[in-house]
């Protein structure tokens, strides 16, 4: 996906299909609504207003 691409997720905002997530914890609920839907997209690192807010390294000790 491109800068582009991403931003235009964002610009259209959350939906049917697409999910923003501030952090990867707790993203089963919707990786499964989704795989018994149509799909999505999940952007992991956008609150939900839609703010780029990025994620910490979490494999770093």
């Amino acid at each position: 996906m491109t800068a582009k691409e991403l931003n235009k997720l964002i610009r259209i905002g959350e939906g049917f299909t697409v999910e923003f997530k501030r952090t990867p914890s707790h993203i089963g609920r919707e990786i499964c609504a989704f795989a018994n839907a149509s799909g999505g997209r999940i952007l992991i690192g956008v609150d939900d207003r839609g703010g780029k807010v990025g994620v910490r390294n979490l494999n770093r000790s």
